[in-house]
């Protein structure tokens, strides 16, 4: 099948397969692996990015396997709200257009799903996010202008998915669709991952957090307040910070050290990727995720592939189902602290239930989050609903 990908894109993975010379694109890690995968599995693939190191489309290899065409972005944010991303949406359908895929893979509801349906191509749109909780929670005049772009582009769209059930949820309560809404999860290569050993027997427990921003939604106050009565009880604890906003200097360590939270954590910020994933199988012993919703989180699903227990919100959005309403990793009231710590000190303390919740969260991926079987289901779905 010949595959048009449309969305954020990582082209780092991409690199051996592209000549020299292209710009760097509006990215999102996970998708740059899924159009991998899609090209290991025998497919095309054509994917539609869009950079603001451009000035014109431009096209880069020969569409045997992979082509990518990239048209220009705006580079500020406010220009592209002002008319809600209409000449990206139109430069985007343009390219689809000239260079057309058997049926064009859209991710997220915005602008990328919007050029998609005026493309007149078959679009089969992929929902990664609850846009108006998402809207909601950051309160931003962009975010609510692009946000809203999910109500026609979830109706116009040929077909539609979501990566979780919470997901379906808020597409039908929040933005009325009421037509059949496949749940295609995202996934995790498990062989490029590495592998925890055995739960340690440590009176000085390390605990993981990997945020993507410094803000309400990913609750990072919450997590420093129960770190710091965790280390009441337990004083020797660490607290491993990954993420956007979680460096040195950062928001992040600028709010704890004004609030004498800062104590046992261990800044480190954002990570290259593989790194992360070895301080995570090497050092955590507990993985606490304290976002306030999520739809499916990758830094769950790779904590649960490495074989870290997992602490997160029980009314988190799909992270309940994610963790199989608490059988692969604990779950707790994110929204107190005091709860919150007394689940991270449980668990710290108890390394049996920590080998179990980590046996079990293995078997979870391997069976639900593999990135080959939703690669599979991804092209199953296009060829019956697309």
């Amino acid at each position: 099948m010949h595959i048009g990908f449309a969305g954020p894109v990582d082209l780092t993975t991409l690199r051996d397969r592209l000549p020299e010379g292209v710009p760097p694109v509006y990215a999102f890690p996970y998708t740059g692996w899924l159009v991998r995968t899609w090209l290991e599995q025998g497919h095309r693939v054509t994917a539609y990015a869009l950079s603001a190191e451009v000035s014109e489309p431009r096209v880069y290899g020969d569409g045997d396997p992979l082509r990518i065409v990239v048209v220009p972005q705006r580079p500020r944010a406010l220009h592209r709200a002002r008319d809600f991303f209409r000449r990206e949406r139109r430069e985007l359908a343009a390219a689809m257009r000239a260079h057309p895929a058997d049926v064009i893979s859209a991710h997220w509801t915005y602008e990328f799903a919007l050029a998609a349906a005026d493309s007149g191509l078959p679009s089969c749109v992929t929902a990664h996010d609850a846009p108006l909780r998402a809207a909601w929670e950051m309160r931003s005049a962009f975010r609510w202008t692009r946000h809203s772009l999910a109500l026609p582009a979830v109706h116009r769209a040929t077909a539609l998915s979501a990566v979780s059930p919470y997901t379906v949820r808020h597409l039908r309560r929040c933005l009325g669709v009421r037509r059949h809404v496949r749940v295609i999860p995202n996934g995790v290569l498990l062989d490029s991952l590495p592998r925890a050993g055995a739960p340690r027997r440590d009176a000085k427990p390390v605990f993981a957090s990997a945020l993507q921003g410094w803000g309400r939604l990913k609750n990072g106050t919450g997590l420093l307040q129960a770190f710091r009565l965790v280390r009441v009880r337990l004083p020797t604890a660490r607290l491993l910070a990954f993420g956007n906003g979680f460096g040195p200097g950062g928001p992040a360590e600028s709010w704890a050290v004004g609030k004498e939270l800062h104590h046992g954590v261990d800044f480190v910020g954002r990570t290259d990727h593989p790194l992360m994933a070895q301080r995570l199988a090497r050092e955590a012993d507990v993985l606490v995720h304290p976002s306030l919703a999520e739809n499916l989180p990758l830094t769950i699903l790779e904590a649960m592939a490495i074989g870290v227990p997992v602490v997160a919100g029980a009314r988190s959005g799909g992270v309940p189902w994610v963790l199989d309403g608490g059988r692969a990793g604990a779950l707790t009231d994110v929204d107190d602290p005091a709860v919150l710590a007394s689940t991270m000190t449980e668990l710290a303390r108890d390394h049996e239930r920590r080998a179990l919740l980590a046996e079990r969260a293995r078997k979870r991926v391997e069976g639900d989050f593999r990135l080959q079987d939703v690669a599979r289901a991804y092209v199953d779905w296009f060829r019956t609903a697309c």
